[in-house]
């Protein structure tokens, strides 16, 4: 885990990345922007509400706004129930649209 201060930065490590779009434990990325009061209360929210389903994430806080804005990383086989458990459980979090990650890097948009 890396955490950077002066920057509002917070990472932690990824599990190795699926190579195929249709596999079901290949990573999809969920982007996401967020209202939060305390950086380490928001992340034992995300870790609480998505359990074993949350794969990695990084983090990036605007404190004078008091907004976080990161990215989950999903096993694509979970992210229909990761996306019904943030919307109990962080009803104020806004989700952008999941893409497919790949070795490459590329992404596409579901």
């Amino acid at each position: 885990m890396k955490s950077c201060p002066s920057t509002g930065l917070h990472r932690v490590s990824l599990l190795p990345l699926g190579e195929s779009d249709g596999d079901p434990t290949a990573l999809v990325l969920v982007p996401f922007t967020t209202p939060y009061a305390d950086g380490q209360s928001l992340r034992a929210r995300l870790q609480a509400v998505l359990g074993r389903q949350l794969r990695g994430y990084s983090l990036a806080f605007d404190v004078p706004r008091r907004t976080a804005k990161g990215t989950l990383y999903i096993h694509r086989r979970d992210l229909e129930s990761a996306k019904r458990c943030l919307a109990s459980g962080l009803p104020q979090l806004e989700m952008g649209c999941a893409a497919s990650v790949s070795c490459a890097g590329a992404l596409s948009c579901h």
